[in-house]
């Protein structure tokens, strides 16, 4: 018997909501026991299901952990692909900062530690994938950094590309800092003084 439009829906919602769940249960056991310990059996285990069910949604650990460095991606350059133009660049930077802080301190800084663990296993294709993310990343701010030399609000000496890869780790080094003391600071209260000190470096006078 053939499905009708409204089962269909249902079933690619339930799957969706499934593989939501996968992902965000590998998420935190790379947290909780690093990357090389998760398993499919321990994933499966810690959502409360077979390992025949997860391997419905998924073929492998590896094509989970590539899902899951797509979700990293979102959350990492989403609001960096849907910006509009604008001439305030300094302020797009800062908000751009401010965000990704405030993400991180409320998922304990999950993206850029799974993306640490993840590199940790050594496989060539998932840090392939990492890298084009992160490149991507680092592309975005240098675009940023380019419309705020045309702009004025920036100063012509900057190098774009090395001032973009700093500030992506400085933001790195911040939450590795952070989370390797067990979060014993409020990281959206360091966004000021490090803001203060990217504005001073890049802003033209």
């Amino acid at each position: 018997m053939q499905r009708t439009p409204a089962k269909k829906k249902q079933k690619r919602q339930n799957t969706l909501a499934r593989r939501e769940q996968i992902i965000e249960a590998s998420r935190k056991l790379i947290m909780r026991y690093g990357s090389e310990h998760v398993t499919v059996r321990r994933i499966a285990a810690e959502i409360g299901i077979s390992e025949g069910a997860l391997y419905r949604h998924f073929k492998s650990k590896k094509e989970v952990l590539l899902f899951l460095i797509r979700h990293i991606e979102g959350n990492l350059i989403g609001d960096l692909r849907k910006r509009s133009p604008t001439k305030n660049i300094l302020g797009t930077i800062e908000r751009t900062l401010k965000n990704h802080l405030s993400s991180m301190e409320q998922r304990r800084g999950m993206s850029f530690l799974v993306i640490a663990e993840i590199i940790s296993l050594g496989d060539k294709d998932l840090n392939q994938r990492v890298l084009e993310v992160l490149n991507e990343y680092i592309s975005h701010i240098k675009k940023l950094l380019l419309e705020g030399i045309k702009t004025g609000e920036i100063r012509k000496d900057i190098d774009p590309e090395m001032v973009a890869t700093s500030f992506f780790g400085t933001v790195q080094g911040l939450i590795t800092i952070w989370a390797l003391g067990n979060y014993n600071f409020v990281l959206e209260k360091r966004f000021s003084p490090l803001w203060h000190i990217f504005k001073q470096a890049i802003q033209k006078d």
